[in-house]
């Protein structure tokens, strides 16, 4: 049979702007994949062979880091975006508003949320670690603002737990909001519960080995993703500014 004939000429216009159209997006996708891709961190560049790319103490801490019989923080954190992208419930303090769950619906119930499987109660996403450094706070629910507080949390999930401490939450304070936070923290029940799903078993490590730990964990920090201004676009698709 014969080709159809052309589509009529509007038809043709409208094509062509949406093809120019999706071919500008892609390249903004390209260039966000660049801008933001994190791969030249002092580890990767060990990794491809700098040696000296990594001070001996974050090589020290590297060690902390997959052993096994230390730190094995590896059983979760490995492979190339060093997460295994699953879940795990590691006892972290809850604190906010919640997601409806629990005591006065405070709570945060995790990943049982999504599979309706209370066996995933306290569950939450393993992060990736690249950039960890510039990511506080931390914890599903921001309960700890440095990378140290949440280092340790993993030594002892229950203790830290049990005895964690609010000063180290940074946000603004509100006198009719401030109690409202803690609600779950402050119920024995809430936190018993907490505890009781936690995964994670207690590790002995020692003080230098911390700090090497925490200097590898530095050295995660791709350098191009420390300041990330140049990458906020003047102007939107629209035309607006950000501002409007």
């Amino acid at each position: 049979p014969p080709p159809p004939p052309p589509p009529p000429f509007s038809s043709r216009r409208r094509h062509t702007r949406y093809f120019l159209a999706s071919r500008g997006l892609g390249d903004v996708y390209k260039r966000q994949a660049v801008a933001w891709r994190a791969d030249n961190s002092p580890f990767d560049r060990f990794l491809r062979g700098q040696k000296g790319a990594m001070s001996m103490q974050a090589r020290r801490g590297m060690r902390v880091f997959y052993l096994p019989s230390k730190g094995n923080c590896a059983s979760c954190h490995g492979g190339t975006f060093q997460t295994n992208h699953g879940f795990a419930a590691i006892a972290t303090p809850q604190i906010g508003p919640g997601k409806g769950d629990g005591f006065q619906g405070r709570d945060d119930f995790g990943r049982e949320r999504v599979t309706l499987d209370e066996a995933d109660r306290y569950r939450f996403r393993v992060p990736t670690l690249r950039n960890v450094a510039l990511t506080a706070p931390y914890g599903h629910a921001g309960v700890f603002n440095t990378l140290e507080g949440m280092v340790r949390h993993h030594l002892d999930t229950i203790a830290s737990l049990e005895s964690y401490d609010a000063s180290q939450v940074v946000m603004p304070s509100r006198n009719d909001l401030d109690a409202l936070d803690f609600v779950i923290m402050n119920d024995g029940v809430s936190v018993a519960n907490i505890a009781a799903a936690s995964e994670l078993a207690p590790t002995q490590l020692t003080e230098p080995e911390i700090r090497d730990l925490i200097e590898f964990l530095h050295a995660l920090t791709d350098p191009s993703s420390i300041d990330l201004r140049s990458d906020i676009p003047a102007s939107l698709p629209s035309g607006n500014t950000l501002a409007e």
